[in-house]
């Protein structure tokens, strides 16, 4: 290992490991909820290309849709860069990342864990999440955290701080996870993870396959030292014995779970051209739902990936990023972190310009390894009070203002088109923020009201809409009393072609469409002329032109099913005919 590698692979290495980590995240947000028993149906497109999608905020409570434009990355890259920014203010990184950067993460993440979520209302509130003063229930579930929030943000330590021995970094890496995190699970996790990429990234020659995981079995005691209780928060050790009882017992005992995933990879290595990922991925419990979120899941299965693809980086950050029924995001931004250490940023030159941020995450990547990065040690402790009334004024501001952050960072701000609930009792607010130094950053605000009669900030139609260049999927939708029947009806005597088909419909490349006989009375009620059935893009315009025009809605703007990315609405043309109208994917 060589201690201090060229200037030149140590600076292809911080942006190979920032920009690999932001695209296997872009690459794997979209299927992150998809069920892995749905994986066949989900639609994928070209692999190595980003996609836009819709994604369901909101909660129980607030339920409304945002649009994720084809690159986009979430939590994953965004607490990546909130770390990277805290480490170039130098000896008081950790203040400002409590004081600071998560108290502003909070109004903008997208798609930040529950755990991380909570940890940081804490430090809004300007108490530590372990702090007694909190509800006994909150601090316990603090120290039950094991989830893979820390080791998913470690990156930017190894970047930053060209350590020669790995516990300096092991300090940091602990003193991080803490801020949102109490478990082993969650602290091991992040620095077995941070271990891989300190070896990978001080490494001159590459790494021979299956190294990576027979330097981390070989080499546990360095990465699996407990903390010492002299270099973290004066009462965080004794609250950690306090609620999670024998808590060095408990990190032990992490430590060997780990072990055996370990193994669980040699063995897989070793199986080399007859090894399967999703065999090893099954074994290493990316699948299991219980526990599938763990940081040593995490940093285990993105090290054997890793491992595995280290020759073919792009396909080990797509074949993450496509583990459905994994938590495909995270592992992919890990994968892709560990690979980019690995092998510099060659391998993503052709698709680095299509993430979100590509310039800023280079050029936060080159800061980090930069002595002289260091910024002022001066800021503004950021409050719940402070934040709220930033979020209320910033929505009023007009579009293409100058607006100032809460963390100081000079920002130009765009709306996006808002949502009102069906109900009319709130509205959200989306606005769109472009940083000075090149971050995009999007906050929404939920006002709760009555905002049924507020006319919709929707663009007319159809003058607007965009024709795209494929052929339109229209065709009368029928009932039919055997789908089986039809189709071989319709296939064989009539000679169509069958696109896809399944029990309850069944789709031919000519447009027409089979359902069940009971299918429109589920919807429908008296005398109609037919149904037909129609795929379009676009499709959140073309039902708010519709609302705006009074057209009847038969079945409002929602997704076909509980796991399904696809949206449909139904509706009656002039002449009372039905029109079942699909989101194009």
């Amino acid at each position: 290992m060589a201690d201090n590698i060229p200037a030149k692979l140590r600076h292809s290495k911080a942006v190979g490991a920032m920009l690999g980590a932001a695209c296997g995240d872009a690459f794997g947000w979209p299927n992150e909820r998809v069920d892995k028993t749905k994986a066949l149906k989900h639609p994928q497109g070209r692999l190595q290309e980003f996609r836009k999608w819709s994604r369901r905020s909101g909660g129980r409570y607030f339920p409304h849709e945002e649009i994720i434009k084809a690159g986009e990355y979430s939590d994953d890259t965004q607490l990546i860069l909130c770390l990277s920014r805290s480490l170039q203010r130098g000896d008081v990184w950790w203040d400002y990342f409590t004081q600071v950067e998560l108290p502003f993460w909070s109004a903008y993440e997208r798609g930040g864990g529950g755990a991380t979520k909570r940890a940081v209302a804490a430090w809004i509130d300007g108490i530590s999440p372990w702090n007694l003063n909190r509800k006994l229930q909150d601090v316990r579930r603090y120290f039950e955290a094991g989830g893979n929030g820390v080791a998913m943000r470690v990156l930017p330590h190894i970047i930053h701080l060209n350590e020669k021995m790995f516990n300096h970094v092991a300090h940091n890496i602990v003193r991080d996870g803490i801020t949102t995190h109490g478990h082993p699970r969650a602290l091991l996790g992040a620095l077995v993870y941070g271990y891989a990429l300190w070896v990978s990234f001080r490494r001159e020659s590459k790494l021979g396959y299956g190294e990576l995981v027979e330097d981390l079995i070989q080499n546990v005691d360095s990465w699996s030292a407990i903390p010492e209780q002299s270099k973290l928060p004066s009462d965080w050790w004794d609250q950690a014995e306090s609620m999670l009882k024998d808590y060095s017992i408990i990190w032990e005992s992490t430590k060997i779970e780990i072990l055996e995933y370990l193994r669980v990879c040699q063995s897989e290595m070793a199986k080399g051209a007859l090894s399967f990922d999703d065999d090893a991925l099954h074994r290493l419990q990316c699948f299991n739902k219980k526990i599938s979120g763990a940081g040593t899941v995490a940093a285990i299965s993105s090290v054997y990936l890793a491992s595995h693809y280290a020759a073919a980086p792009l396909h080990g950050v797509i074949r993450a990023a496509f583990a459905i029924g994994s938590d495909t995001d995270t592992i992919a931004s890990m994968t892709g972190g560990l690979l980019g250490c690995i092998n510099g940023m060659e391998w993503l030159l052709a698709i680095k310009s299509g993430v979100q941020d590509s310039a800023y995450l280079e050029k936060t990547a080159l800061k980090l390894i930069s002595d002289s990065s260091k910024t002022s040690t001066s800021y503004e402790t950021i409050k719940r009070t402070l934040l709220k009334n930033w979020l209320d004024n910033v929505v009023k501001i007009p579009d293409a203002s100058d607006v100032t952050l809460p963390d100081g960072r000079k920002a130009n701000v765009s709306s996006l088109p808002e949502y009102v609930a069906r109900s009319g009792k709130y509205k959200v607010e989306f606005r769109k923020f472009i940083t000075e130094d090149g971050q995009s950053i999007y906050v929404n605000k939920i006002s709760k009201g009555d905002f049924s009669t507020q006319p919709l900030n929707i663009a007319p139609l159809p003058e607007n809409i965009q024709v795209h260049p494929y052929k339109l999927n229209l065709g009368p939708k029928l009932p039919v009393s055997s789908i089986e029947q039809s189709v071989r009806f319709y296939k064989e005597v009539l000679g169509l072609t069958i696109k896809k088909q399944s029990k309850d419909v069944a789709v031919f490349h000519q447009g027409l469409v089979l359902a069940p006989a009971g299918y429109i009375k589920q919807f429908a009620q008296g005398k109609f002329r037919s149904l037909l059935y129609v795929e379009v893009t676009e499709i959140e315009k073309r039902y708010h032109w519709i609302l705006n025009r009074k057209s009847q809605v038969v079945s409002p703007l929602e997704y076909w099913g509980q796991q399904s990315t696809r949206r449909f609405f139904r509706c009656f043309d002039p002449d009372g005919n039905i029109v079942e109208v699909f989101e194009k994917q």
